[in-house]
Order: structure tokens, then C-alpha cells, then sequence
């Protein structure tokens, strides 16, 4: 017992010392039941299954016999397991793959199948916790994979598969899985580890709301839809089932799934009996009880209750201590599921399916048991007293907002089917009730303090949500928390029409941005992702009172307003400058973009406050642009033409004007993608030359980045006298965006703005945008053996995990694209790209038998 895969094809012993330190994991050993200890007893390996037919969650027993098992295999089952495959072939440290499933549909059971699957192969692990500490979890992935300090014996290492099995689709699983993958990077670099296959492969498991048919190669979709194959497979597996046992009838997520997951289905198993027991005495602790699994199963699906606290429950409110849970629950057990996840941790309660849940808080709300009573009686009888045990369930039913597309939802799904319930006040009292609970959780308060100024009818909303939004500040101070009191006065800003009304609430909202503009700049030094949503906030307030119209004030108020808004000019203008070279420079993640509003908005401020009377709105916005590192990179996405147009006030520079001198070679560069440049590449060098000889050291990344697309060595031109030594300059620009920009665009996914190509001089420069898709998919995403037709393939060497360019004595360093697929010392090949913090490594690729 206890074995595990080798690369060398053996299985391997795994001490019990070591054992007990991955307590991470619940390991899918690859001996697993095949040997006497420990011992399956017969009677409790039927228990599981009947348990899992019914809908408890999986145990590995019933993976056990193939012959008999009670699954029915998936047909996307095989597109994971290929999946699977093809990342253990890929020469990357760490690699993904992700199943999105809906609740219900066996998300988690398909997952365990892979595990099952690959448990020979692969050393297979299910993620315990998933609130656990990333560092340590981190840890215990490489001792897995090693199994060995021994100088990394390579005979004891092996791919782990490690299963991350998330219940909610909300940002905080994204966060949890990007500091993962950051914390094994140090990981596998902290220990040396040179290998050729993946150190880990993730396998996300995550439930969907909406499925989509859209979706990445990586990733895989299970549907409450079955195929024709799917549905033979569910019908052959019933016959065996009926063989084997007589009360089918019982097996209620077999049969919702076998039925195709039928809304009426779920209805049907609510016999007439239960909802006359409902009608009969709806303040039962029997149909109370149900009542809680109900809602939290329905708003939660794969949620739980403990079955201790559900005993203390009943008998505190029967007042019988020889009654059983199962005795007062009697006329529902026939819907629930009594399981043990965790020896530790006790038993667990929930209905069979989510599908059932759905049916049964149907069927109460119409038997007269709102929403709301069902949540206010849970968090009066259940939670009081034990709000530590009840804190996560809680927060996903009344705060956790999903995440659709962009944007997150306004509130959870329970208070936004009570406010569709047109019953605003009912959220109000529940919201209240919680925010008491858990009386140090700012999110309470604050999702009462939005709940007020978006939903609320009445005069005095905004006082409520001004009350609301300070008592989540007093709890937390954190800018995010913040920001609400910000959007509370920005909201009430717009109700206005007269100036002094509106010029009163725009400086309360402005303080109030500012209040949290500060917070925000304090959490980015303690390495945290940076707030924007002050500045962002500000700017709007700008625009709304930017909207308001003086005429028919008295003179006084009209004067006062010309004032007031001349006076925020000057902010409107840096605020715009950060957002230009934000949203220019990064953006959220390598496939996702920010919203479209935002640079919209931005954009729309700027001009409100600056376009003068002879000038168009755009003309204002564009020469703005054309006087900027970041304004001129955005022009050439919408319209290279509009860079023609300003030329003339950028092509003359003062010699000294450092900032005057990157513009002007930029607009050189970007006017190379269309055409000849203004002026000749050895000009341009020169310019940059004379700069660089009078102060190496402290300038701005701009200056640097310039210096690598202008002087990076090209075999096509004759040599440069004196060049700038680039080895330096990588060092200098990485030091000068640490100090410029590394606070704000921490967590965010730099964008390399030019690529390598195969021209001449600052022509063969080519900037992201004018790749084609699929191009910019091989550079990112491709494998190895990725051709990109239009750029150049740049040669280098792999040394104590850095890449690193040599060329005339010197050892340029350039950042991996992607950490994962630098894996082991030796010369590569790649594609060269430019960010704002230095050269980029795309699409690496290890050059054989290459000494």
C-alpha cells in the first residue's frame, strides 16, 4: 500500500514520514485497494455506492471495480484524459486544464474519474482545503513530485495531477489559482529543478453559471445535457443497477441524471405526502430544517450542513433528546443525503441534487415560506451562536456576486431574487440580521450601503447608504471597502440640478475618492493589485458635474461653479495620464481585456475639461495623445492618419527634451508600420546616443525600451560605433519600472508592444496589434515547434534559470514570456518581444543536441 509512479516506469514505496506530510492532499495512491490493508469490507463499499446513487459526493471505493461500478462515463471524459496526455508531453514546468461544469451535472465525479484514471501514470492528488496557505500548499506539490532531496534523484520524480475542486465561480478562485502558480514558480526555482516533464499539471474544476460554447483548447465543458451515446450508457447502467438492487426509485441523482436533468423530475420525487406534512405545521423543526438545505443547496449547490448542528437544532426545538435526526426528519429523508467528507470533520447533511433543492424551495414558497423567512429563521436558529462555522455558507448566499462576463452581478443571487420579488425591505432586514452576526465583516455593511443607493426607494436612501457605507470603513479600512462611500455621493451627485446642491456632493465624493486614492496607493507598496477604482471614481464625479448646466443660477453660483471646475483640471489631467499608460501598457491578464467603458469614460472626462471653442472634442483628445509615450501607442490601433496630422509639432524636438526625443522616435516607429519614417534609423540612434552618453543610470523606462528597439544587434546592418551597452540597459530599465511603474501594474499582464520581425532598421519593429490572432496565439500559447512567419527567431542560452542573449561580450537578460516552459540549462531559441519592463522570451524553444 501506499505506492506511487516513477519516471522509471516502477512504482515506488512511499514512507510514512513523508506521508504524513503532504496533509495537503488526499494522494490517489496507485495501489489503492489492491492489497489487503487496508481491508474493504463489502458491506461498506455497497454503502458508498448507494449513498453516491443517491446523490452523496463520490468515494474512491466505488472507483474500484470497474465491472460493477455505479458511474457512467462522461462523454467528455475522454477529452480530458487526451487532454491530459498531450500536457505530459509539453516540456513546461507547469501546465492547466480545466473542467467548467454545471452544479449538478457531476463535475466533481468526472474529475475524481481522471484522478482514478491517471492514478498509475501520474502522482494524483485532490486538493483538501482550498483555503489553505498557497506557499504551503506550494511546498508540499514539489515534495510531491520529488519524493526525494537526494540531489533530485530523477528516478523518483513524477508528474503530479493535482485537482483544485472549487464550489463557486467567483474572482477570489482566479486569485487563488494565479498566487498558486506564482508560488510554485519560486517554488521549482528555489529547489533547482531541471526536468522534461511538467512538474504539476492543474486541474481546475470549477462550476459554471452560464456555459458557453466559446472556450479555450485547455479547457473542457460538462453540460445538464446529455448526448445519444451519453444516453444509452445511462440506460445500459440502469438495467445492471436493477439487477442489483430493488429500490431504484431511491437512487435520486442517478435518475435526474439519467432522465436528462428534468426540472420535473426533481418536482415528482416531492411526494403529496411531504407537502401536506409542509401545509400541516410549516414551523415543524422537520420542515424548517428542510427549509435551510433547501435554500442553501439551491443558492449553493454541493453545500452542506453539519449533522451535529443539525441535531442540536431539532432537539432544541422539539424539546425530545431521544428523538433521532432521522426520526424528526422521517417524512423528508427520502430527499437526503447523509455522508462523511472528512473522518475529522463529522457528518454532513444536504439534499440529493441541486435540481431537487430548486423543486423543494419551490414548493415551499408556495406553501406560503418565503425566501426571506427561510434566511431570517437559518440565521436566527442555526447561525447565532456559531457564526464561526457558518461564516463561508453565509457570505455565498447574501454577498458573493457572480462573475458574468466583465462585470459582477450588483448582489448574490438571493438578494437579487428577493428584490425581483419587488421585497427590498426583506433584503434590508436580512442584511441587518447578518451584518450583527458577523459583526466585524465589512462586506455587510457595505453590500447594505449599495443596496441603498442602487435598489432603495425614498428621500433618505442615500443618508442610509452613507451611514452604511462608514460603518464597513470603521470595520475595514481597505480601499476596495472604501470606494463604496465614494459611489454612495456619486450616485447622489446625479439626482441634483441645482449648482450649489451638486457642487456640495461632488466634494464629498471627491474627498471620499481621495480618502481612498490613499488607501490604495498604501496596499500597492505591501504587494497587493492596485485599486484603480478611486481614480476611475474621481473622474466620473468630474463628469457628471461637468454636465450640470449654470444658466438660470444666480451670477454668484455661476461664478463659483466656472471656478470650482477649473479648479479640478489639473487632476482630471493627471488622472487621465495614468490611465493612458495603464490601460496601454497592461491589462488584466494575457486573454482578458478591460472593459470598454473604462477608457471610454476616461477619455470622455478629458474632453469635457479641455476642448476649448475652436476645437473638435476628438481634436482635443488626439493632439493630447500625440504628445504622449502611451497617447501615441493607442493611436495606432483606432487611426494612423490622425499621427500625420500632429507631425508637425512633433518632429522637431529640443535636443535636450528628453520626453520631446521618445515621442518623436516612437512616432517614427509607429509611422514605420504604415510607411517610410521621418527620418533615416542611424539619426534616430544617434538622438538616443547622445542621451545615453550624457546619463546612463535614472531614466524612464520609455527611454530604455527605446534604446533596446533601436540598438538590439541586427546581423543585416553594419555595426554601430560606441552602441549602448544593453546589458546595462536591460538592467537599468528593470530598476527604473520598479521605481515608476511597478506599484500600479503589479498582478497585471504586461503587453509587449513591439516584436522582432525580419526588416531593416526601425521597420522591422512590428507592434502587437499588427499581428494577425492566430500569430499572437502561437507566440503565447503555441508549442514548441510554433512558426511565426513575419517575425525572427532570436538565439540564446538558458543559465541558472535566466535567458540570456550573448552578443559582442555582453549577456543581455530577457524575461521568460512564460516562467513555466524554462525547465533545464542549455541553448534556445525564441521570439523576441518588448514590454515596458525589458525584453520578453516568447515561445521558447530548447535547440537539440546542442552542447
Amino acid at each position: 500500500m501506499y505506492l506511487l509512479p516513477s519516471s522509471s516506469g516502477t512504482l515506488i514505496s512511499i514512507p510514512a514520514e513523508l506521508r504524513d506530510s503532504l496533509s495537503c492532499f488526499d494522494i490517489v495512491w496507485s495501489d489503492m485497494f489492491e492489497t489487503e490493508d487496508p481491508v474493504i469490507d463489502s458491506k461498506v463499499c455497497s454503502k458508498h455506492e448507494t449513498d453516491f446513487l443517491k446523490g452523496a459526493p463520490p468515494q474512491w471505493p466505488i472507483f474500484y471495480t470497474s465491472v460493477n461500478s455505479p458511474l457512467v462515463e462522461r462523454d467528455c471524459f475522454k477529452d480530458i484524459i487526451q487532454l491530459v496526455k498531450r500536457k505530459m508531453r509539453k516540456q513546461h514546468l507547469i501546465t492547466e486544464v480545466s473542467l467548467r461544469y454545471q452544479s449538478g451535472s457531476g463535475g466533481s465525479t468526472l474529475a475524481m474519474q481522471v484522478l482514478w484514471c491517471f492514478r498509475k501514470d501520474l502522482r494524483c492528488a485532490r486538493v483538501i482545503d482550498s483555503d489553505l496557505e498557497t506557499k504551503e500548499l506550494s511546498k508540499q506539490v514539489v515534495d510531491l513530485f520529488l519524493l526525494s532531496n537526494e540531489e533530485h534523484a530523477k528516478q523518483n520524480q513524477e508528474t503530479v495531477l493535482l485537482l483544485l475542486d472549487t464550489k463557486e465561480n467567483t474572482n477570489n478562485d482566479l486569485k487563488m489559482k494565479r498566487i498558486l502558480r506564482q508560488n510554485l514558480i519560486e517554488e521549482i526555482r528555489k529547489r533547482d529543478i531541471t526536468t522534461n516533464t511538467p512538474v504539476v499539471i492543474i486541474f481546475n474544476c470549477s462550476p459554471a453559471g452560464l456555459i458557453t460554447t466559446d472556450h479555450s483548447t485547455d479547457d473542457v465543458k460538462l453540460t445538464m445535457n446529455l448526448l445519444t451515446d451519453e444516453k444509452k450508457r445511462f440506460a445500459q447502467k440502469k438495467e445492471e443497477l436493477k439487477k442489483k438492487y430493488k429500490k431504484m426509485s431511491q437512487f435520486h441523482a442517478f435518475n435526474i441524471m439519467q432522465g436528462g436533468f428534468k426540472k420535473e423530475d426533481a418536482e415528482n420525487m416531492i411526494t403529496n405526502k411531504m407537502l401536506k406534512h409542509v401545509e400541516k405545521d410549516r414551523k415543524s423543526s422537520s420542515t424548517r430544517l428542510l427549509s435551510f438545505l433547501a435554500l442553501i443547496n439551491s443558492y449553493v449547490p454541493g453545500s452542506h450542513l453539519s449533522k451535529l448542528f443539525c441535531e442540536e437544532f431539532v432537539q432544541q426545538s422539539t424539546n425530545e433528546e431521544n428523538h433521532t435526526l432521522e426520526t424528526i426528519m422521517k417524512p423528508f429523508m427520502d430527499l437526503i443525503v447523509i455522508f462523511s467528507e472528512d473522518e475529522q470533520k463529522g457528518q454532513c447533511i444536504r439534499l440529493a441534487h441541486p435540481l431537487i433543492a430548486d423543486a423543494c424551495l419551490k414548493k415551499l414558497i408556495e406553501s406560503k415560506l418565503t425566501r426571506t423567512d427561510i434566511t431570517l429563521d437559518f440565521l436566527n436558529s442555526m447561525v447565532e451562536g456559531k457564526e464561526r462555522h457558518y461564516k463561508d455558507i453565509c457570505k455565498s448566499i447574501l454577498i458573493t456576486r457572480l462573475t458574468t462576463g466583465q462585470d459582477k452581478q450588483k448582489f448574490s443571487r438571493l438578494i437579487l431574487d428577493i428584490i425581483d420579488e419587488n421585497k427590498t425591505d426583506d433584503c434590508i432586514s436580512l442584511l441587518e440580521l447578518a451584518s450583527d452576526l458577523f459583526s466585524t465583516d465589512p462586506y455587510y455593511p457595505q453590500t447594505l450601503a449599495r443596496l441603498y443607493y442602487t435598489a432603495v426607494k425614498g428621500d433618505n436612501k442615500y443618508e442610509e447608504a452613507r451611514q452604511w457605507a462608514e460603518k464597513a470603513i470603521k470595520r475595514n479600512s481597505k480601499s476596495d471597502i472604501k470606494d463604496t462611500l465614494g459611489q454612495v455621493y456619486k450616485k447622489h451627485l446625479q439626482t441634483f440640478s441645482d449648482i450649489k446642491s451638486c457642487m456640495d456632493i461632488a466634494t464629498l465624493a471627491i474627498e471620499a475618492f481621495r480618502d481612498e486614492e490613499r488607501a490604495a496607493e498604501d496596499e500597492s507598496e505591501e504587494n497587493r493589485r492596485f485599486n484603480y477604482r478611486a481614480y476611475f471614481g474621481f473622474l466620473q464625479v468630474c463628469n457628471v458635474i461637468h454636465e450640470i448646466s449654470p444658466k438660470n443660477s444666480p451670477e454668484h453660483s455661476e461664478q463659483e461653479y466656472s471656478e470650482f471646475i477649473s479648479a479640478l483640471k489639473s487632476e482630471v489631467e493627471t488622472k487621465y495620464d495614468l490611465f493612458e499608460w495603464y490601460l496601454t501598457l497592461s491589462r488584466p491578464s494575457m486573454k482578458n481585456e478591460d472593459p470598454d467603458y473604462l477608457r471610454s469614460d476616461i477619455e470622455e472626462c478629458y474632453k469635457r475639461y479641455f476642448t476649448q471653442s475652436e476645437q473638435t472634442d476628438e481634436d482635443t483628445l488626439n493632439e493630447k495623445k500625440s504628445k504622449s509615450f502611451a497617447g501615441l501607442l493607442h493611436l495606432l490601433k483606432p487611426d494612423i492618419n490622425v499621427l500625420e496630422q500632429y507631425k508637425s509639432t512633433i518632429e522637431h524636438p529640443q535636443p535636450e527634451k528628453e520626453t520631446q526625443i521618445i515621442v518623436y522616435i516612437l512616432a517614427n516607429i509607429i509611422w514605420s508600420q504604415f510607411n517610410e519614417p521621418f527620418e533615416i534609423t542611424v539619426n534616430l540612434q544617434a538622438r538616443l546616443q547622445k542621451l545615453w552618453e550624457s546619463k546612463e543610470r535614472d531614466r524612464s523606462p520609455e527611454f530604455y525600451l527605446l534604446i533596446l528597439l533601436l540598438f538590439w544587434p541586427d546581423v543585416a546592418q553594419p555595426a554601430i560605433a560606441n552602441p549602448p551597452n544593453l546589458e546595462k540597459c536591460v538592467q537599468y530599465m528593470s530598476q527604473s519600472y520598479e521605481t515608476t511603474y511597478q506599484k500600479y501594474l503589479r498582478c497585471r499582464y504586461l503587453v509587449p508592444l513591439f516584436f522582432l520581425g525580419k526588416g531593416k532598421g526601425v521597420q522591422r519593429l512590428i507592434h502587437t496589434s499588427k499581428l494577425h490572432q492566430i500569430d499572437w496565439e502561437l507566440l503565447t500559447e503555441g508549442d514548441e515547434n510554433a512558426e511565426v512567419e513575419c517575425l525572427q527567431r532570436v538565439n540564446g542560452k538558458v543559465e541558472d534559470n535566466n535567458v540570456l542573449v550573448v552578443r559582442d561580450g555582453q549577456q543581455i537578460q530577457v524575461t521568460p514570456h512564460n516562467w513555466v516552459t524554462v525547465n533545464k540549462q542549455g541553448q534556445v531559441s525564441f521570439y523576441l518581444g518588448f514590454n515596458i519592463r525589458g525584453p520578453v522570451a516568447c515561445n521558447i524553444r530548447y535547440i537539440k543536441n546542442c552542447k
